[in-house]
């Protein structure tokens, strides 16, 4: 699971520090703009994910809760606009994302979690060393097979960047979750981006932190760890009578999780790119906060993703 500010807002919000230092990115930057259309190197972004996680057990207030594996699946799509005036970059977009978790007997979680939010992103460069992205993106969150209004929510990011040197580069901000009523409500987000050879990358953060290496033009070899959250409004208790618990209706649901592992990246054109990887989730839980019942992985389990990204 992700974040629910939309995907794009994150990966570009990761990716300013080194913008601004290497203007080569794929992430918005200043082009030149024709008279009454949006910059001449804007395209449309459409994106497709997936990812499997293995099954681990579960502990709740120290006895068996089960246990679960999830896929999931979502696809997002990102315009940007006209801008505003010669240096606001606008962007709206798309997002739905739908999780099936494969539950144990006893497991008090709903067996399907999706989402449908909007956004709209502005990015603008302050000065040379400077820039600035954020985003707000209302839309909603259920457990079931169904969207309610109970669901609707919104979300917030912002996020400075400067270039100190043109090797280093550090962004500072927040993100906001009002449906979350834990941990995840706001949380702070920063990045030092770190380029100490043209064939290498560090980044040292939240919610990304990874090792990328250049092998080629068309290839990139990451070894990441990786922050994996959201909140949903959960109308009925999935697991109604169930022992050493209290009654789930009615509330809401934070999932937190992390990735560690590697992974490749391929750009097949400078429009069609893809990106793999395995790994392990060492930390994994779920937090009905209101009702202060957590339940939390005994174990490690072991992950799968895939992404395809177009721009047109």
């Amino acid at each position: 699971m992700t974040l629910r500010l939309p995907f794009l807002a994150l990966t570009v919000a990761a990716a300013l520090p080194l913008v601004a230092q290497n203007p080569t990115s794929s992430a918005p930057s200043a082009p030149a703009t024709p008279p009454g259309g949006r910059p001449a190197d804007a395209l449309v972004t459409l994106k497709f994910d997936t990812a499997y996680t293995g099954h681990t057990p579960f502990t709740a207030r120290g006895t068996s809760a089960g246990g679960f594996s999830v896929a999931q699946a979502g696809a997002e799509i990102a315009v940007p606009l006209p801008p505003i005036g010669s240096d606001i970059f606008p962007i709206v977009s798309l997002e739905y994302r739908r999780y099936a978790l494969d539950l144990d007997a006893g497991t008090p979680l709903p067996d399907r979690l999706h989402s449908l939010s909007t956004a709209f992103t502005v990015f603008t460069k302050l000065d040379a060393n400077w820039s600035l992205l954020a985003s707000v993106s209302p839309g909603v969150r259920n457990a079931g097979s169904t969207f309610s209004s109970k669901g609707f929510g919104g979300g917030a990011l912002a996020i400075a960047s400067r270039k100190f040197t043109p090797e280093f580069g550090a962004g500072f901000g927040f993100v906001y979750d009002s449906l979350s009523k834990g941990t995840g409500r706001i949380l702070p987000v920063a990045t030092f981006n770190w380029q100490p050879h043209p064939a290498w990358r560090v980044t040292l953060g939240f919610p990304r932190t990874g090792v990328i290496y250049t092998a080629s033009k068309t290839l990139d070899v990451e070894f990441t760890a990786e922050a994996d959250f959201g909140s949903f409004y959960v109308q009925d208790d999935p697991l109604p009578g169930g022992r050493n618990k209290p009654a789930l209706n009615r509330t809401r649901l934070e999932y937190q999780a992390l990735r560690v592992g590697p992974a490749l990246a391929w750009r097949a054109s400078p429009t069609l790119s893809a990106r793999a990887s395995v790994g392990a989730v060492p930390l994994l839980r779920a937090d009905y906060h209101q009702r202060n019942y957590r339940a939390t992985a005994d174990r490690a389990a072991a992950y799968v993703s895939a992404a395809l990204e177009w721009k047109f």
